[in-house]
């Protein structure tokens, strides 16, 4: 028997991939393998020998549940999948469209989507870190000026001085506390993205039939659009203005410390994924949310 060729490491993109991750579905050398299970976020992680996972496909057929026959077409009018007895019953004169092509233009908009999804997150990690960094700095020189300021003013203001500076650290850890949070929410998108990028490679590199690629495509795309992808809008920023030392007018003397918010907006779901016919566009293929196969029609 012929052996099986060792996949490379879908990670560090050099090394023999032998294990096979099956949380994140990706395959891994021994080395990043190592340094997989030394994280916090994918310490319980369990892998198996990846030669398995490759043999262990077998391709399957779909059937026509009226003829008990393969299906070869999608009924552009009826959108369901038909055999050849049911184009010369039912669906006689209908227009159809061949299950390869559907397939290969799900496969297309489906890598395409993923790829948009996953550069959005990245791009929000990036900014969001800058955002954090910068915030941290401003934060840092209000609450630096507010001080100097505030020994100039020495024992007259000092209760007042000792007051902004906890107001200014508490809003500051507020927000803070939320672009963390938004900084884990866009980190969750990616992963979870990547997750789906592996999951579509690995449905081209399988020998299963037509039909059942694109059932399983069918489930990618519902997956797609159950994600949550997130659209940063800006962070907040912080800045002190001081006032004029004199002895009147204590708060004016103090001056201000002054934040804008945080701005994100999360999208929920992804989005419909059209499907390309030899005729024309006919619908939308789609999982619902009941677990039921369905292509919608296009107005």
């Amino acid at each position: 028997m012929a052996q099986t060729a060792l996949k490379t490491c879908e990670i560090c993109v050099s090394s023999a991939g032998t294990n096979y991750c099956t949380t994140c579905e990706q395959i891994f050398c021994d080395n990043c393998k190592a340094m997989h299970n030394r994280q916090k976020i994918s310490k319980d992680h369990k892998f198996k020998d990846s030669v398995n996972v490759v043999q262990g496909i077998k391709a399957t057929t779909s059937k026509c549940k009226e003829h008990k026959e393969d299906t070869i077409f999608v009924c552009n009018e009826c959108y369901v999948l038909v055999c050849s007895k049911c184009i010369t019953g039912k669906h006689n004169g209908h227009k159809l469209s061949d299950i390869e092509e559907s397939v290969s233009s799900l496969s297309n908009v489906t890598k395409t989507e993923i790829r948009s999804i996953l550069d959005a997150a990245g791009s929000n990690v990036t900014a969001v870190e800058k955002s954090l960094k910068k915030f941290d700095s401003e934060v840092d020189a209000s609450v630096k000026g507010i001080q100097e300021h505030g020994s100039k003013l020495k024992k007259l203001i000092e209760r007042e001085v000792g007051e902004m500076v906890a107001t200014t650290k508490k809003k500051a850890n507020a927000e803070k506390e939320r672009l963390r949070k938004i900084l884990t929410d866009v980190r969750t998108v990616l992963e979870k993205a990547s997750v789906l990028e592996h999951k579509q490679n690995e449905l081209q590199k399988t020998k299963n039939d037509s039909s059942t690629l694109l059932s399983k495509l069918l489930i990618l795309t519902g997956e797609i659009e159950k994600l949550q992808t997130i659209h940063f809008v800006t962070g907040p920023t912080n800045s002190y203005t001081p006032g004029v030392t004199t002895n009147k007018h204590l708060t004016e003397l103090l001056g201000k410390s002054d934040f804008s918010e945080t701005h994100v907006t999360y999208i929920e779901g992804g989005t419909k994924i059209s499907i390309l016919t030899k005729e024309t566009m006919h619908g939308h293929l789609y999982k619902c949310r009941c677990g039921y196969e369905m292509i919608s029609a296009t107005q």
